[in-house]
């Protein structure tokens, strides 16, 4: 789903670089048929600021409407993404987005229709401003709620300074490693520092910039050719994004109901027979017998309690796993190892099985912590947390601490 806690850290990187050409391409459009640059607030708070001194009235007025229509998309996004998270919506980020690109299209027929604008007709630059600016604002608000307020889209300057702080931390850390070494050393942290989170970023935020750039330039390049139909490419592609997000959602992570879970009950496993440091979530998508994409197992696994040293997380037959997905749930375990914490994984398909085996997740968990179903899972953890705790797991403690 379109979802902050369901996308990884790579998912939110493609979705961010996907939706930066987006920006760069409507920016530019917008300041070849009106003059304005859509998403630049804090160029065109400047230029209002210095058209209010000159006493330039409507210049004035326009640079403010367009702060004013940026600011409004922003909250637009907010307001539909809290309406759809009250309404329990599966995917509340969807609707923001098929927003945008309704706004878009409207933009679209407006330069079918007026492909050059007349700087006198100020009802149709307030119109077509008005709705770059607003659609900039609203994209740029929902990316960075999906992000977790750490990525933006539609501008630049935020992005260009977090670029220069992470290269500074990654090149200070590699400094340190290989400083004094051999160069076979310096090549092997080369090779392993893809892992590292500063790496990471510098590598998303200069991706962020390149398509941004390219997104500038493909907007140059198909107005100057084709005006009328300049804009259908970002809706379409827009369309694209809401209709896959539809078709293949990400699941959500959460916690079993130890009392009332219908599984457990058919199984016979009670709260009271279960140790204290034992926790059971499952995977789950709200639309049922639905394929999705597997959630972002790394931000589940530094928000689990630290009471818990074993705990089963229960997968879907409809899970899918990539290669991005297993490579976090990788990071989880390692994450988890280091705490001196287990994981096991309940209900592995055959398929599901092959796909983790084929990519090496074997390197990362004992074989004997795949379970083919709850109950077998349920069992193992009892048997690691006896061992990790000796006498934590005995009926009489358990159904004590359970009290």
């Amino acid at each position: 789903m379109l979802s902050a806690g369901a996308y990884s850290f790579r998912q939110k990187s493609r979705l961010a670089i996907s939706l930066s050409w987006v920006g760069g391409y409507v920016n530019v459009v917008a300041f070849m048929v009106c003059g304005a640059v859509a998403s630049h607030v804090t160029g065109n708070v400047t230029h209002l600021a210095r058209f209010i001194a000159q006493g330039n009235r409507g210049e004035a007025l326009f640079m403010g409407f367009m702060f004013l229509a940026f600011f409004s998309g922003a909250v637009c996004s907010a307001v539909i993404t809290e309406i759809a998270r009250r309404r329990g919506v599966a995917s509340k980020y969807i609707p923001a987005m098929a927003v945008e690109a309704g706004l878009l299209l409207l933009l679209a027929l407006a330069i079918h229709l007026h492909p050059t604008v007349d700087p006198a007709d100020t009802s149709l630059l307030y119109y077509l401003g008005g709705l770059a600016a607003f659609a900039m604002g609203l994209q740029n608000a929902t990316i960075t709620k999906i992000s977790g307020a750490v990525i933006r889209t539609t501008h630049l300057t935020g992005v260009t300074t977090d670029l220069g702080i992470e290269a500074v931390q990654y090149l200070m850390w590699y400094r340190d490693l290989a400083r004094g070494r051999r160069w076979s050393r310096a090549g092997r942290v080369l090779k392993v520092s893809h892992r590292h989170p500063s790496f990471q970023r510098v590598m998303l935020l200069a991706s962020i910039i390149g398509s941004f750039l390219f997104g500038a330039a493909a907007g140059t390049f198909i107005f100057d050719k084709y005006p009328g139909f300049s804009l259908l490419l970002p809706v379409s592609f827009l369309c694209w994004i809401v209709y896959v997000d539809w078709r293949t959602p990400i699941a959500d992570v959460r916690e079993l109901d130890l009392l009332a879970d219908s599984e457990l009950k058919l199984l016979g496993i009670m709260k009271s027979l279960l140790p204290p440091e034992l926790g059971i979530w499952r995977v789950s998508c709200r639309r049922d017998h639905t394929w999705h994409k597997a959630p972002d197992f790394m931000q589940w696994a530094e928000k689990l309690p630290a009471r818990w040293r074993v705990i089963i997380l229960a997968l879907s037959p409809l899970t899918r796993f990539t290669s991005n997905s297993i490579l976090d749930l990788e990071s989880a375990l390692d994450k988890l190892h280091t705490q001196g914490r287990k994981l096991i994984l309940s209900g592995i398909t055959p398929g599901q099985y092959r796909k983790l085996m084929e990519q090496g997740i074997g390197r990362s968990m004992d074989m004997e912590n795949l379970c083919p179903d709850l109950e077998f899972a349920v069992a193992r953890g009892i048997d690691l947390v006896q061992t990790i705790h000796p006498g934590a797991a005995d009926g009489e403690g358990a159904v004590t601490s359970a009290a």
